[in-house]
């Protein structure tokens, strides 16, 4: 991937001044660079910039004028959703010369069908939201985050979260889309049908979902709804090592199928710093363990909660007999989450954060976290390695700390090969160095290294077609 021109200062002015006075964008909704731009100008993985002007559309056809006035005067856009990401592709670089779209604004629901269990939501509406309106009618959309990110930005990440297992992927639940193309017209491409079964020609939705919005700028999109449960049990399990978790794992799947709802894998030293930053919070147990097991079953048929408690305690029972796990805890969903979501915020009190997002064949995941946790311990003694995620799709986040006291030691040098050297584990255990957030600054050096030639050819092209002029996003694939 290659980073984007500079683009000359008359560029800039004359976009900003054509933007004045386009209809349906206020001067409210035209940012310029400053202070006014600041909240815009970094997110939730650290990743900082300077943006040249932040633009806040309210419909589509203030996207599409934005687009076709970047497009005449060669400015870059970077569409920004609730900077929730973790590689920084949805903030400027440092030159001052890019322009920030931001979809915050775009919040508008458009409609709801019961009937077919579908929504339309425009790019800006909050995961949050969406559900806050759907659960009167005991629906929801089912990709379940420890963060809060725009529908846009959910689908520029393709984002799995906790319940990828049961329910998929953003792809698998999305119908429909719209999105504004980067050419001279701004053309709104309007694929929006609520259809499951659509074949009538190639599925183009597909090329604007974990591309981060180097295809074009999503603007709505048409959601498959899912019901909301109404029989669960959700237990916390203590499990000898992670080389046991595969085995649990495999027990839950062949025990209860597809009601298997999320199987979240917290390390032992995840769980303690969280506990020590969130004093609120209980830990399960009185003995600690190697790791422990956040298990949901779920279904959206009510009664069944009986027979899924009568299910798992079997279950349990067998388990601990073979000694695969120490010990089990039942309990509200309310009162295990939180040990597992606030587990990012404690570890970023204590330090600097390097956030690795990766993801294996579940046969490989244990293998690699042990061999990670091997590897630093015996090249960076001073930090500490924690692991969390979703195990049961064969998902990792792991967050090496850099204590505040390490940080300035460390430099930006350090960190780099640190970086390296983890995903290189990553790719010789056959995984992914990015299993949800997609390219960004923090990892486009891997995507060069590690994706095949051909792969990396392909894209290119297809990005050429779809941006000819390079006016989209922090970085081209090539």
């Amino acid at each position: 991937m290659q980073s984007a021109a500079i683009i000359p200062a008359s560029a800039l002015d004359g976009f900003l001044a054509e933007l004045t006075g386009l209809d349906g964008l206020a001067a409210a909704d035209i940012l310029p660079a400053g202070s006014a731009c600041a909240p815009y100008e970094s997110d939730i993985a650290n990743c900082s910039g300077k943006a040249a002007a932040v633009i806040l559309p309210r419909d589509t056809a203030a996207v599409s004028a934005i687009m076709r006035a970047a497009v005449r005067h060669g400015i870059r856009l970077i569409a920004q959703g609730n900077r929730s990401g973790l590689v920084g592709a949805a903030i400027a670089d440092g030159s001052g010369t890019q322009v920030i779209i931001s979809l915050s604004r775009m919040r508008q629901i458009r409609s709801i069908d019961l009937a077919n269990r579908s929504v339309i939501a425009e790019a800006g509406v909050l995961l949050s939201e969406l559900n806050r309106q759907l659960e009167p009618q005991s629906l929801h959309f089912p990709i379940d985050i420890g963060s809060d990110p725009a529908i846009g930005g959910l689908i520029g990440a393709n984002a799995g979260g906790s319940r990828l297992l049961r329910h998929g992927d953003v792809r698998h639940n999305l119908l429909g889309i719209e999105a504004v193309l980067a050419d001279a017209d701004g053309t709104v491409v309007e694929l929006l049908a609520p259809l499951r079964k659509n074949n009538t020609g190639i599925d183009l939705k597909q090329l604007f979902v974990g591309t981060g919005g180097a295809f074009g700028i999503v603007t709505a999109a048409t959601l498959d709804l899912k019901r909301l449960d109404q029989s669960n049990q959700t237990m916390f399990l203590a499990l000898p090592g992670h080389a046991a978790a595969l085995d649990v794992l495999l027990a839950f799947e062949q025990t209860f199928g597809d009601l298997l709802c999320a199987f979240e894998v917290i390390s032992a030293a995840a769980l303690d710093i969280t506990l020590r930053n969130f004093p609120a919070l209980r830990h399960p147990f009185d003995a600690s363990a190697g790791c422990y097991a956040l298990v949901e079953i779920a279904s959206s048929m009510p009664g069944l909660n009986p027979l899924l408690a009568q299910q798992a305690e079997d279950l349990l029972e067998q388990l601990h007999g073979r000694e695969q796990i120490a010990n089990a805890a039942f309990g509200p969903a309310e009162s295990f989450w939180p040990l597992r979501d606030n587990l990012p915020p404690a570890i970023a009190k204590e330090g600097l954060p390097l956030s690795f997002d990766v993801a294996f064949p579940r046969s490989q995941l244990a293998a690699f976290r042990d061999e990670a946790a091997q590897w630093l311990q015996h090249q960076h003694p001073l930090l500490q390695l924690y692991d969390f995620g979703h195990f049961a799709d064969g998902g990792c986040h792991l967050i090496v700390l850099l204590p505040h006291d390490q940080v300035e030691r460390y430099g930006i040098a350090r960190i780099v090969a640190l970086r390296s050297a983890i995903y290189q584990l990553v790719c010789e255990h056959g995984g992914s160095f990015s299993a949800e957030h997609g390219i960004g600054p923090l990892n486009a050096p891997y995507y060069r290294k590690y994706t095949a030639p051909k792969v990396k050819q392909i894209s290119a092209a297809l990005q050429h077609l779809m941006d000819p002029q390079a006016v989209l996003g922090r970085y081209r694939y090539s």
